[in-house]
């Protein structure tokens, strides 16, 4: 009796939870182990090359998550194993241009239409289904929707509100450019460009970013809901207990708050669309079919989809714009011998700039917006890939940042270089097919064609009327870590008005 109350007492109850606890730890070990070397030697994709700890379990791939630095990491893999690359014990990274139609192309004459979107990737944050979300039927009945929002007859019709926000921003930075004798932060002038033109052009209402020179708090939240879902990415590859631990402990707290301010100026900031154009209000209108959730995703998709992606790539020219002044010089040339005065540059117009063109083209290239892997879930029964069958449940992608700068791709990857889209026989073996910054096949960037004349008007205007001054300190500006999107730092240039 004496040695069952012993064994119960304080210590001894303590030498029990730390007996117990080191054996969890050890069969845990051991179970983690065993899994680790049934990757590397007998899973179906142990053939495929990749790194050690990528192979054997997925936290290669959480810790690049987690760090930000997952594009440029997949890129040295793909730089030192080949076009394929295992990255995870169940995930084979491609950046041969065929695979686009392939993986993420219309799948004909098969049971499935599609390769459907990896829910470890696309259902981290909530899963309410939208046209990013939703499954195939639900994607058709959103993209059908707003569409019209997006065809050629609407942007035309809607021109005329890009030119207004355009000329505005360019007013503003001659205002605050004190005639090239003061810095602007680009990053954040492009923000403000591109939030207020989606702002009216999405709802009918404008956030004020331009003439309050300020973001609004609403876009700054959501721009963290964008880490967040990096980091739950991150999460998804930990194994358990680590990704609930995870989660709660290692997610900045000022992340958590922002999300939670993010839903509360959601329910505040959607307006009831009054403008008939409007794309929100294709949706809006619906709202008999559409539960007041989704409206509230698309709110944010139009936003963030319409904005930051936009903006990111007018900084990322600024930037290679600047530092690259003999491109700066062909584009200035060939903007200011086109167009006698401001009022002349239309989007129907830029199609004669043919450097413009290249200009944007290798931007997206060397900078794409969405730099990371949009993967797809192979099917049960499996499919065929470089002649190889992938069985099904394991997950396939072209990663867009490792796909535009490989240099089995690309001629001089790191060079910025408009020529090579303009037939110079130096980039001859260039693989041109691999550059899809929109995506490709039934999902792609249903605002592909808005992107493009904004980012070609913007980018002509500011071009016509500024020669750019990049503040050497700015050298480094796109080695940029990537939650989701690029995180980009302040990018100060001095903006000199053309003397004419």
């Amino acid at each position: 009796m004496n040695s069952v109350s012993a064994l119960f007492s304080a210590g001894g109850f303590q030498w029990i939870l730390l007996s117990l606890s080191l054996t969890f730890i050890v069969v845990y070990s051991l179970l983690y182990l065993a899994i680790g070397l049934y990757n590397l030697y007998f899973h179906p994709l142990a053939r495929y090359p990749g790194p050690l700890l990528g192979r054997a379990s997925s936290l290669w791939y959480a810790r690049s998550l987690a760090r930000g630095t997952i594009a440029q990491d997949t890129l040295k893999l793909h730089e030192k194993y080949g076009d394929v690359v295992r990255i995870a014990p169940d995930e084979l990274s491609f950046i041969q241009p065929e695979n686009w139609s392939a993986i993420y192309g219309h799948q004909l004459g098969k049971d499935y239409r599609e390769l459907i979107k990896d829910p470890r990737y696309h259902d981290t944050v909530k899963p309410t289904p939208t046209i990013l979300t939703g499954d195939w039927d639900e994607h058709t009945f959103y993209r059908k929707i707003l569409s019209n929002s997006f065809s050629e007859k609407s942007l035309k019709d809607q021109e005329h509100i890009l030119h207004r926000f355009v000329d505005l921003f360019i007013q503003r930075l001659k205002e605050t450019s004190a005639e090239g004798t003061r810095e602007l932060n680009m990053t954040d002038q492009w923000n403000y460009l591109t939030f207020d033109v989606i702002g009216f052009l999405a709802y009918g209402e404008e956030f004020h970013c331009l003439t309050s020179s300020e973001l609004h708090d609403w876009i700054e939240a959501m721009l963290c809901v964008a880490i967040l879902m990096s980091l739950g990415q991150a999460a998804r590859h930990l194994p358990f207990p680590f990704d609930k631990i995870y989660k709660q402990w290692a997610i900045p707290s000022n992340v958590k708050r922002q999300v939670a301010l993010h839903r509360d100026l959601t329910e505040v900031e959607i307006p009831h669309i009054p403008i008939q154009y409007a794309s929100a209000y294709r949706l809006n209108s619906r709202k008999g079919d559409i539960p007041y959730p989704v409206l509230k995703e698309h709110a944010n998709i139009l936003t963030i989809g319409g904005s930051e992606t936009t903006a990111t790539l007018l900084a990322g020219a600024t930037f290679h714009l600047g530092k690259n002044p003999p491109v700066f010089q062909k584009l200035a040339t060939e903007i200011r011998t086109t167009f006698a005065n401001d009022g002349e540059i239309t989007v129907a117009r830029l199609s004669e700039c043919k450097y413009l063109l290249a200009t944007v083209e290798e931007c997206l290239r060397i900078y794409p917006p969405s730099p990371a892997n949009h993967t797809r879930m192979v099917p049960k029964e499996g499919i065929v890939l470089n002649d190889q069958h992938i069985p099904g449940g394991v997950g396939v992608g072209m990663p867009m940042y490792a796909a535009f700068r490989a240099s089995s791709n690309f001629t001089y990857p790191d060079r910025f270089a408009p020529e090579r889209w303009l037939g110079d026989p130096m980039y001859s073996k260039d693989k041109k097919g691999a550059l899809q910054p929109f995506s490709f096949g039934p999902r792609n960037c249903l605002g592909r064609h808005l992107a493009y004349q904004e980012i070609k008007l913007a980018l002509a205007k500011l071009v016509y009327n500024f020669d750019l001054e990049l503040n050497p300190k700015c050298g480094d500006w796109d080695e940029q870590k990537n939650f989701t999107f690029w995180v980009k730092p302040s990018l100060w240039v001095k903006l000199h008005p053309v003397k004419r």
